[in-house]
């Protein structure tokens, strides 16, 4: 499995790195007992030469291969303080771009698997969804993991899996997700928020069936909050429950507009200590 881990050398970043390096490591320690690929770590840079305002001033190939070297040393010095950092297969890119634009690509580029991401801390003016963050997760068809600074869970053991259990959940993100739920030995939580949980209808019936199929091989639970709107269920859901990640598949007409933003937002300002999977309805 490959990892991509973007790096701009804030803590919410280091946070991120540390919480793939745990999975990374805990893949690597299950090798011999599945037929999973071995893991391996990306640790992504993208960098800027600053420029004047000077319109005769160039930038030649030799200020960028001294600027490219001295991030890529940062860069290395940061995963060195990664306790066992040289047990898991792992290498550093740096590139010149725009971070959004070369995530974007890196993760085409090179078939990530996986994107572990920081994410800014709470202040009174603002969501802590850095927009780096929110633009990858609507952008790529990868699942993307986003680590607030303020984790202190590394290895989830129990998780919430929120779903509007509509027909159709994509088989590949609940297969991925059944993999990192056997990997962590994690408990999940199966959240659907319904105004009137006792009309359940028949086609969501149907569909947490086959859920129940899925999830057979790990330990799992049906929760049904009641609520008129499915955010404010879910963190109630969280307020009442211990989890230490919530897992969401938003729906692709979705994850293109402002619903989108608002909701996963609306989420994270209110947990501010607990990561967030997004998957891609496309998968």
């Amino acid at each position: 499995m490959k990892i991509l881990v973007p790096v701009d050398f804030s803590d919410d970043a280091l946070q991120a790195l540390r919480y793939a390096a745990t999975l990374a490591k805990l893949m690597q320690k299950t090798l011999s007992i599945s037929e999973d690929p071995e893991p391996e770590l990306l640790l992504y840079h993208a960098f800027h030469v600053p420029i004047g305002g000077d319109a005769t001033f160039f930038v030649d190939s030799d200020m960028l291969d001294k600027a490219e070297r001295a991030e890529r040393h940062k860069l290395e010095q940061l995963a060195s303080t990664i306790p066992d950092i040289h047990a898991i297969s792992h290498r550093v890119m740096i590139q010149m771009a725009l971070p959004g634009e070369g995530i974007i690509e890196t993760i085409n580029e090179e078939g990530i698997d996986l994107v572990v991401m920081g994410v800014r801390g709470v202040d009174a003016s603002s969501a802590w969804l850095g927009s780096t963050t929110l633009h990858v997760m609507k952008h790529v068809i990868c699942p993307v993991l986003a680590v607030p600074h303020s984790t202190e869970v590394l290895h989830p053991k129990q998780v919430a899996f929120a779903t509007d259990l509509e027909e159709g959940e994509n088989s590949f993100s609940l297969d991925f997700l059944v993999r990192l739920l056997k990997l962590w030995k994690a408990s999940m939580h199966i959240i659907h928020v319904h105004s009137q949980p006792a009309t359940i209808g028949m086609g969501k019936a149907e569909e947490a069936l086959r859920l129940d199929h899925i999830f057979r091989d790990v330990p799992h639970t049906y929760h049904f909050p009641q609520d008129k709107v499915a955010t404010r269920g879910i963190s109630r859901y969280l307020n009442d429950h211990s989890v230490d990640l919530l897992v969401i598949i938003p729906r692709y007409h979705f994850a293109l507009g402002s619903v989108f933003h608002k909701s996963v937002t609306r989420y994270l300002t209110t947990h501010p200590s607990v990561p967030l999977l997004a998957f891609h309805e496309r998968l």
